[in-house]
């Protein structure tokens, strides 16, 4: 659950969801409440207010899942190598939507246009160079 806690921060600009944006995100596609913000945060931490470990239901894990988007439910949660599967889709999903901002900026596609034809060492160079550019003024900017 901290994988999808830190990508949803990440999207967020670096803001993580509540426990309580979650239980509403979850009860709303549900169409009725099926988690509460404290389920949630059990889960999170890995024990209740009685120092016990959780021992959610599958329906309580199937519907975290999908309020995360993850149609696999609850074996993202209990089943390593499908967990390790979903991860590797959110991560290229996280590329497309990066690259499609890109394209967005004009400038960015012609610069895409100019580059196509160069050759893997002039590529190279030039992606070194935009790391340089952005590190730069990410420090002019304080963004550092």
């Amino acid at each position: 659950m901290e994988r999808l806690i830190g990508r949803e921060a990440v999207k967020a600009g670096g803001r993580a969801p509540t426990y309580r944006e979650l239980t509403e995100r979850i009860n709303r596609l549900a169409g009725r409440d099926v988690i509460s913000k404290d389920t949630i945060r059990n889960l999170h931490h890995g024990v209740n207010q009685k120092g016990q470990v959780p021992n959610p239901t599958v329906d309580t894990l199937d519907w975290l899942g999908r309020g995360f988007g993850i149609r696999a439910g609850a074996s993202y949660f209990v089943d390593d190598a499908k967990a390790a599967v979903v991860d590797e889709q959110l991560e290229r999903l996280e590329k497309i939507g990066d690259l499609r901002q890109a394209l967005g900026n004009s400038e960015v596609v012609s610069l895409v246009q100019r580059a196509s034809g160069l050759s893997d060492g002039s590529l190279h160079m030039l992606v070194a160079l935009a790391d340089k550019l952005k590190q730069l003024e990410d420090d002019a900017s304080g963004g550092g």
